[in-house]
């Protein structure tokens, strides 16, 4: 009785979030190499020519960005150490206009020229192919719309489990053979339940990563969880940023470097200094992974430091927690990871199609039995 269920259960889920489920494992794998690809495809902007001049200063380069577009306010700034990475500024929407990032628009800059560098080749159609995955271009509802398919896919992959638990669990044949000679029904159903053995550990790691960012009370819940505290949603308070000046920015540079002097890259919020605090996240040149963020908070009017936190003094939780979006796209296990991930990804659309063809050919051959049933009995 219970495998009836779940086979049925299984095959209803995989008909209802498929379609959704292979959109978001095509552009995840579009995603897996996003940076490298970005950087093959823009020699000139996202990697510099080496310069031996004097390390550039934030106030410096924070003053060429806002002359470069003076009618748009400069809302963030990434310093990067490395002399051959451009400095990436964010400057605020212009009136009317939102794209898929809250802090702005992003722009490169040449911090020893102060030259505002061309949009990067491929930018946008990233940040489609992000937005696709994340909501599928259909803002809230669509948000929802992959967070319900993303269950779908912890449930039918616990279940196709449990359906093709072999009698003899040590029979490695029964796990891992695909029986290629066998044609038809056979064959497909093997590729479906073997290859969804072998990316089910893939799955659920992205599938509860994923749902961090799909549903409000899952990353609140485990927030609470690992003792932060949960942020409230700020409010839009357009036209009323109070900006850091040019003083204010040399007096915290300055304590910045003076505490972080290995860091490879820093970002920090310069168009907001209304509760006179500024807080820096920087990652430092060994850094673990992309997220592994020390942030630092000063004081914007004396530039002392009022809080310290680094990466690897928070609790385990806070740190894994910290840590979903590697977690999510494979780089927290390193090259090997992203490749798992990507390859994981790329198989979403082969379940999709072999799940659809096993479901129709199941209908075919039940229909002759349907069929027959109908028939009434000729009277003898």
């Amino acid at each position: 009785m219970l495998r009836r269920v779940l086979f049925r259960l299984h095959w209803l889920i995989g008909l209802s979030a498929s379609v959704v489920l292979a959109v978001v494992g095509a552009t995840g794998a579009l995603m897996a190499y996003e940076d490298e690809l970005l950087r093959w495809l823009n020699p000139g902007v996202l990697s510099l020519p080496a310069c031996t001049a004097a390390a550039p200063a934030l106030p410096q380069v924070a003053k060429q960005a806002r002359d470069a577009i003076p009618e748009r306010a400069v809302t963030f700034i990434t310093a990067a150490s490395d002399p051959t990475e451009p400095w990436r500024v964010w400057y605020a929407w212009p009136p009317g206009k939102r794209g898929g990032s809250s802090r702005g628009e992003l722009r490169y800059i040449d911090p020893a020229t102060g030259m505002l560098l061309p949009e990067a080749r491929g930018q946008r159609f990233f940040a489609t192919v992000k937005l696709l995955h994340r909501t599928l271009l259909a803002d809230e509802i669509g948000k929802q719309i992959v967070g319900a398919s993303t269950i779908g896919l912890v449930l039918m992959a616990l279940s196709g489990l449990y359906l093709r638990w072999p009698r003899r669990i040590t029979n490695w044949r029964s796990w891992l053979v695909i029986r290629w000679s066998r044609a038809g029904r056979i064959r497909w159903w093997d590729v479906h339940t073997v290859i969804g053995t072998l990316v089910l550990p893939i799955y659920l790691l992205a599938a509860f990563s994923g749902l961090y960012w799909a549903y409000d009370w899952y990353r609140d819940g485990l927030q609470r969880l690992a003792g932060m505290s949960v942020a409230t949603k700020a409010k839009p308070t357009d036209g009323l940023h109070k900006p850091l000046d040019e003083a204010a920015l040399a007096r915290v540079w300055s304590t910045f470097t003076g505490n972080a002097a290995n860091y490879g890259t820093a970002t920090l919020r310069i168009d907001d200094a209304r509760n006179g605090k500024v807080e820096i996240n920087w990652l430092p040149t060994n850094a673990q992974h992309d997220r592994a963020f020390n942030r630092l908070t000063l004081d914007a009017t004396t530039g002392t430091v009022l809080r310290n936190e680094p990466f690897a003094n928070k609790p385990p939780m806070q740190r894994l927690l910290a840590s979903m979006l590697p977690l999510h796209n494979g780089r927290y296990f390193g090259p090997l990871g992203v490749i798992l991930v990507l390859i994981g990804a790329l198989m979403l659309p082969v379940f999709a199609a072999t799940g659809w063809w096993l479901y129709l050919d199941r209908r075919r051959r039940a229909q002759p039995q349907r069929h027959q049933s109908t028939v009434p009995a000729r009277a003898i």
